[in-house]
């Protein structure tokens, strides 16, 4: 009887969770506003602490703060839309070099006769596919943010609640025998440290980023800059996410010298920022092992598409947090962390 109840509760949670899954992919209008005016909570939170920490009132803290990030929305909204609307308009400019280089090369390939038209390499291979990503990513998060009103009056009650949350919590901690208020206060500061002190970083990458492309007079330098804040919130691959379609565009722009100019901009800020600033700050690591980042931005961008990616990894890192909370989904905490490290007695 204990096996039947133990194989009818997973097959439960397993159909709970598909159906959930199949409701936030339906209603991606509502689930993306939501999810990013969560993440926008999370960052300004820090602010509005230092504010208080000067003597600022608590309401006047969150008017100020809401104000500065509501401006800062709509300024990069603005550019954001207009770099996106450009770069549409210059893609089969674009895309017209680009096919003149594929010929070259295909000519080429039949100069010396090699013959890769029906191998397929020549489609998996065209570098015309990372332009269009970097197109249909900056349309879908443009999209996304798009709802800008929506998401900051969200902001601001979540801002104004966040306040009885420990009320709340501590209320259900009594009716579940204590230890819950415990697990969601680890699994809030965690997340917390973890996004404010990512987005420093990231905000910090972009405006490099941004600066050192528009010292050489590349095309769209506010828009890669923005590309390389947003995914830099990605470890491991999204430096090289970010730095794939401004590195092929200075090829098309201006041509090999450039463009060795440009990858060494793009090394040099994530050795400065992601090898340096980025552990001194932290002082510890994501914990997520690489495959699970991988995954977790192929799962969340085809659930809630490039939003989903922009915020794979700290949805991720909530479910790693609270799945370590619980002993019977331990095994999940382990599967997406990194290897554990041997003990100095397996050693020896």
């Amino acid at each position: 009887m204990e096996q039947q109840s133990s194989l009818r509760d997973s097959v439960l949670t397993i159909a709970g969770i598909l159906l959930i899954l199949f409701a936030a992919r339906s209603a991606q209008a509502i689930v993306i506003p939501l999810l990013l005016s969560i993440f926008i909570s999370v960052v300004i939170t820090v602010p509005i602490s230092w504010l208080k920490r000067w003597g600022v009132s608590t309401p006047l803290a969150v008017g100020i703060v809401i104000i500065a990030t509501l401006f800062l929305e709509m300024g990069a909204g603005l550019l954001l839309g207009k770099s996106v609307s450009q770069f549409s308009q210059a893609m089969p400019e674009y895309q017209a070099r680009l096919a003149g280089i594929m010929d070259s090369v295909n000519g080429w390939m039949s100069r010396h006769d090699i013959d890769w038209s029906d191998s397929g390499l020549s489609k998996t291979l065209n570098p015309g596919v990372v332009l269009r990503y970097a197109n249909s990513f900056m349309a879908g998060l443009g999209s996304a943010l798009s709802n800008i009103l929506l998401i900051m009056f969200t902001v601001l009650f979540m801002l104004v609640e966040i306040r009885n949350l420990p009320l709340k919590l501590q209320a259900l901690d009594d009716l579940n025998g204590g230890a819950l208020l415990e697990k969601c206060t680890s699994i809030l500061e965690s997340t917390k440290q973890y996004i404010s002190i990512k987005t420093l970083t990231s905000i910090v990458t972009g405006v490099l980023v941004t600066v050192g492309l528009t010292a050489i007079g590349l095309d769209f330098a506010p828009l890669w800059g923005f590309f390389a804040f947003a995914l830099n919130f990605i470890p491991n691959i999204g430096s090289v996410l970010a730095a794939a379609p401004a590195v092929l565009l200075s090829f098309l722009q201006f041509g090999s010298t450039e463009t060795f100019i440009v990858i060494g901009i793009y090394l040099f800020v994530n050795i400065a920022v992601g090898t340096v600033l980025e552990p001194a700050v932290m002082g510890h690591k994501v914990g997520l092992s690489t495959l699970a980042v991988f995954l977790s931005l192929i799962f969340w961008g085809w659930l809630l598409g490039p939003a989903g990616m922009l915020l794979s990894v700290p949805l991720t890192m909530v479910i790693k947090y609270a799945a370590a909370t619980n002993s019977q989904t331990l095994w999940l905490a382990i599967l997406l962390g990194p290897a554990p490290q041997p003990s100095m007695d397996d050693e020896d």
